[in-house]
């Protein structure tokens, strides 16, 4: 099996924003752009507000969530390798 080789000009066209295709003219400069339909966004708000109602926690698991969350960002939050491995084989073997 041949594997032609990778044509560098046409990557470093992507780059900048001027991919052409064979036989046209580039367009220097325009962007990616993706819409969505008013039924996809309706349909995502709809289903945020529905996870926000299934997703109920008390405040003692949303303060150890938050505190988690913070040991994280700063850096001080680490877990045993170990630990991992104990809990994965354990969840296994308890099915």
């Amino acid at each position: 099996m041949k594997i032609n080789p990778i044509q560098n000009n046409a990557i470093q066209s992507y780059k900048v924003g001027r991919v052409t295709a064979p036989g046209k003219a580039g367009t220097a400069g325009k962007l990616d752009e993706v819409s969505f339909s008013a039924e996809a966004l309706s349909f995502s708000r709809t289903l945020a507000e529905v996870r926000e109602q299934v997703e109920v926690r008390t405040p003692a698991e949303t303060a150890h969530f938050d505190d988690v969350a913070a040991r994280v960002r700063s850096g001080q939050y680490s877990i045993s390798g170990s630990a991992v491995a104990e809990k994965i084989i354990n969840s296994i073997i308890s099915e």
